[in-house]
This record gives structure tokens, sequence and C-alpha cells, in this order.
């Protein structure tokens, strides 16, 4: 009789059937392995030169498209937070009537928001797993408020406005580093997260000169005082840089249509090897609710029989 021929798995079935293996030893403790996973069909062949090349291209368009915005938002954020200083010697706390106590309330109200969203903001971008609408969005938030400091008529309402501003720009810089590590290896982003944080230094470095150019050309202009312009003008440019920011910031590697097949699974696969696990393309099964589940199915893992 002739055998029977048997149908071969796929790769992704094969790949299904054995992600996990569940062992018990002679002293009763189950544990739970994790097999080694196939690459791609797309890069499973690659030479070691083939794929370094493959690589190192990848990487540059990666960087060419995020880093340039990224630091820009993050020179933004940077010049709307601390353009207090500059608006207070062009005339903030006469026209508002500020003691010094109040001004420098003002200047420290923002962190107490700052603090107290960059933890929740995080959790909140892990959940809906959409940082190319996130982070912009909140860059759009914190420019129409920056630009409303500038119409403030007293001190209740700059403490207000100074408050909810550190409040949204909590989500950029940890939002950053989150989206930053679901495209880079561990190697490589610490030269990012540093290039990223240069652009503190440059606003630093160019702030004053902004803010002479607009005190000395604005003041008095349509009725307002220098520092009132000084707020609308920084806070527009924000907004428009943040409509832009929709169109330029992707979310994930997996969901990234300016690159390749090919290259979108070695965007993947190479953070898969580097830290066991590949991007994040939505709230789907990586969700926190997910992981709780995973930890009950699998408590035997962590307790010995008896």
């Amino acid at each position: 009789m002739a055998e029977t021929p048997r149908s071969i798995p796929s790769d992704d079935e094969r790949i299904a059937a054995s992600d996990e293996k569940i062992a018990t030893s002679d002293d009763g403790v189950t544990s739970i392995t994790q097999k080694q996973r196939l690459p791609p069909m797309s890069i499973r062949n690659l030479s070691p030169e083939e794929r370094t090349r493959l690589e190192n291209k990848m990487r540059r368009r990666i960087d060419i498209r995020l880093m340039p915005m990224l630091v820009l938002m993050y020179i933004l954020n940077y010049l709307d937070r601390n353009n207090i200083a500059a608006a207070r010697l062009v005339g903030l706390e006469e026209e508002l009537g500020l003691t010094s106590t109040q001004y420098q309330t003002s200047v420290s109200i923002l962190f107490v928001g700052y603090i107290l969203m960059q933890v929740p903001s995080n959790m909140f971008l892990d959940k809906i797993g959409r940082p190319s609408i996130y982070l912009p969005t909140c860059m759009v938030v914190w420019g129409v408020i920056s630009g409303a400091t500038g119409g403030v008529q007293n001190f209740g309402g700059l403490i207000t406005c100074r408050f909810i501003l550190g409040f949204v720009e909590a989500a950029y810089f940890p939002g950053c580093l989150y989206f930053l590590s679901a495209w880079y290896t561990r190697k490589e982003l610490g030269f990012r997260t540093a290039l990223l944080y240069s652009g503190s230094l440059i606003s630093g470095a160019f702030s004053g000169l902004l803010t002479a150019g607009i005190t000395d050309g604005m003041d008095g202009v349509k009725g307002l005082l220098a520092w009132r312009w000084l707020f609308i003008i920084e806070g527009s440019v924000t907004v428009v840089v943040a409509i832009a920011a929709f169109f330029i910031i992707p979310d994930f590697p997996s969901t990234t249509k300016w690159l390749t097949e090919q290259e979108r699974d070695l965007a993947m696969w190479r953070l898969e090897e580097d830290i066991g696990e590949g991007d994040q393309a939505g709230p789907g099964p990586q969700s926190l609710t997910h992981g709780l589940k995973l930890a009950l199915k699998y408590v035997t893992s962590f307790t010995p029989r008896k």
C-alpha cells in the first residue's frame, strides 16, 4: 500500500507549535522554555555580509526619518517650557502685577504636572500603541496652551496655564524614549537618546536669539507687549511643527509603509534577537491584561509541587 503523503506545516505553524515547551523536573518544578524562533523567510538566507549591508541601509533610513523631527519637537518642548524666564525680562511681572514669590511659583508649578503625568502617559501610550498620533497630538495641545499663556490677565490664569502645560509636555520625553526603543537595539539606543537630549542644549543656545528678535520687533504691535507675542509666536510654531509630525512620525516597524518588506522583517527580527520580543503594533496581545493572564496561567512555574 502506498504511503499517504503528509502535509508539510508552514513556518508559522511550526513556530506556533514549538514556541513554548513545558517541562517538569525531578523535584516537581514546572518550567517554560522558549524554543529558538526562525528568522522571517525574506532574511533567512542572507549571508552575514548581506545582512550587515541591509541593516546599515535600513538604519540610515530610520535615522533620517525619525531623528530630525524628534529633535526638533524636543527643542520646541524645551522652548515652550522655559520661555517664561525671557517673558519676565520684557514686562510679564509688571503687567500682571506679580510678586517675586508668585513668579517663582509659576515657574515651579509646571514641574508638578510634569512629574505627575510621566508614568501614566507612557502607560496610556503603551495601551493605545499609536505614537504617530499620540506624540504630535500632545504637541498640538501644549502649543495651544503655550500660545494661550500670552492672553492671561492675572496670576491665577498664569499658574493654571503653566500647570496644564507641564501636564501635557510630560508626555513627550518619556514617550519618545519608549518610541525609540521600538526601533533601535540596546546598542544603538544610547547614541540616539543622547542625540535627542541634545535638543535641550540647542534650545538653550538659540532661545536667547529668538527671544531678542521677537521682543525687539513685536513690542507694542496690535497693542500687545512683547512678552505676549513671545508666547503666541512660539506656541504657533509648535502647532505648525506638530501638524507636520503627523505625516512624518511612524508607529512601529511592522506597520511602516516606507520600509520594504525585507527591511520591515529585519527591523522586527533584530529587536527580537536583542531583547527576546519584537515591536508592538497595537494594544492587542501585549496589553497589561494579557500579561496578567499569562502570569496566572503559568502560576505553577513559580511554585513547587507537593
